[in-house]
């Protein structure tokens, strides 16, 4: 019996541990290290993007600023983004991979289906963010000069990684 407790007490102790662990945040203002960012070798130069995150458990708002524009997208779990779309609202659906923030928005260059996912992580002492880039591009349209590398399995496809600072 004491052997049945003991073990029924672990099995509880190691649920718990596993559900109070959380998710990285990724909250913070951000700014692209343009000398280890892919995005900076395109053909047009760029000049310093910032990224504001806002990170709460059922949303991610992600603020991006790049030659004076910014643009806003709000993300919802895959699971409830598609009820929840307002007048306004660029949406996409965020996942977790482990400890890695996957962020999915669909949304047209030229009327033209583009589909960009972007996979963040943190160093560990979470002062650096790494952003894996992934641009799929429906249709056949192609775009030149991006920066990014295309997939040899997939002319649509395009990769690249971008390195961000925590700004204080």
């Amino acid at each position: 019996m004491k052997l049945a407790l003991s073990v029924v007490f672990v099995f509880v102790v190691n649920c718990v541990g596993a559900s109070a662990q959380s998710a990285p945040d990724f909250s913070g203002t951000w700014a692209m290290d343009l000398s280890r960012s892919e995005a900076a070798a395109q053909g047009t130069p760029i000049g310093p993007v910032t990224v504001v995150i806002r990170q709460a458990p059922g949303e991610v708002n992600i603020e991006t600023t790049r030659n004076g524009r910014t643009e806003a997208v709000r993300y919802l779990p895959a699971s409830a983004k598609a009820t929840a779309a307002t007048a306004g609202d660029v949406l996409g659906a965020f996942s977790w991979n482990g400890d890695k923030l996957v962020t999915r928005l669909v949304t047209d260059i030229n009327k033209q289906a583009i589909t960009v996912e972007e996979v963040r992580s943190l160093n560990p002492s979470g002062k650096e963010m790494t952003v894996e880039l992934s641009l799929v591009v429906e249709h056949g349209y192609q775009s030149g000069g991006t920066g990014l590398v295309r997939s040899q399995n997939s002319p649509n496809t395009s990769k690249g990684v971008n390195v961000f600072v925590k700004q204080p």
